[in-house]
C-alpha cells in the first residue's frame, strides 16, 4: 500500500503487521455538519437504493417493511450530522467480528449480511457509531431465524443482522445515493488514491483475534 493516501485527508498508515494483505486506501462519505438541515433526504434515498437491490418496493405506498437506512442523522442542539462508515483500513469492527462476516473489498467494507450472526460485536467495536444491528427482509417479508421463538406466543423471531454504509456498493454509477440525494450539497465522496499503478481486485478477511 505504498503511496496510499486520500484526496481529503493525510496519508494513512499501514494495516497491522507484515503479513497481513494489504488494502488500497479507503474511500468514504464525509459530511458538513453545519450545513445539514435534518431533512432526512440522504436517509430515504439510501433505503430506497438498498431495498430495490434487496426486492423491497421504493415508492410510496410499496414500502412494506421498516425503514432502516445505512446511514443516520444524529441531532446535538440545533446541529444535524449524517452518520456513515469511514471504511477504516485497520477496521476494528472487522477484527471484532468472531466469524469473520465483515471484509475489505477495494478499500470498502463490507458486511456478509448472510454469515453475520447478529452478536454486536462489531457495533461496540466501531468508534463512529455507524452500525447497527437489525431485522433482515427479502423481498418485502421478515427473515426468520430457525430455532429461536417468542417465549410468549411460540411465534418465530427474525432474524437479524449487522447494517452500514457500503457505498452503495451494488449500484453501477459509482457514486453513493445519499451524496445525490442531499439538497444542501453536504455529502461528498473523498475517494481513495493510490500512487502506484492499480492491481488486481482483491478481497482482505481480517484474522479473528
Amino acid at each position: 500500500m505504498s503511496g496510499a493516501r486520500n484526496t481529503l485527508s493525510r496519508p494513512t498508515n499501514r494495516m497491522g503487521s507484515a503479513d497481513r494483505t494489504s488494502a488500497v486506501a479507503s474511500s468514504f462519505v464525509v459530511a458538513d455538519g453545519g450545513q445539514c438541515i435534518g431533512c432526512k433526504a440522504c436517509e430515504l434515498a439510501c433505503f430506497a437504493v438498498h431495498g430495490q437491490a434487496g426486492g423491497i418496493g421504493a415508492s410510496v405506498g410499496t414500502v412494506s417493511v421498516p425503514v432502516v437506512p445505512k446511514v443516520y442523522v444524529v441531532r446535538a442542539g440545533d446541529t444535524y450530522v449524517p452518520v456513515q462508515c469511514r471504511h477504516c483500513e485497520n477496521a476494528p469492527c472487522a477484527h471484532a467480528c468472531p466469524v469473520q462476516a465483515i471484509r475489505q473489498e477495494d478499500g470498502v467494507v463490507m458486511i456478509d449480511e448472510d454469515r453475520c450472526i447478529g452478536c454486536t460485536s462489531c457495533v461496540l467495536a466501531c468508534p463512529f457509531g455507524a452500525i447497527e444491528v437489525s431485522p433482515v427482509y427479502r423481498a418485502g417479508r421478515a427473515v426468520t431465524q430457525s430455532g429461536l421463538t417468542n417465549r410468549a406466543n411460540r411465534t418465530t423471531l427474525p432474524r437479524t443482522a449487522a447494517s452500514k454504509c457500503d457505498l452503495c456498493a451494488e449500484t453501477e454509477n459509482g457514486q453513493p445515493a445519499c451524496v445525490e440525494a442531499c439538497p444542501n450539497h453536504v455529502l461528498r465522496l473523498a475517494k481513495g488514491i493510490s500512487d502506484s499503478p492499480p492491481e488486481p481486485r482483491r478481497e482482505v478477511f481480517f484474522p479473528r483475534l
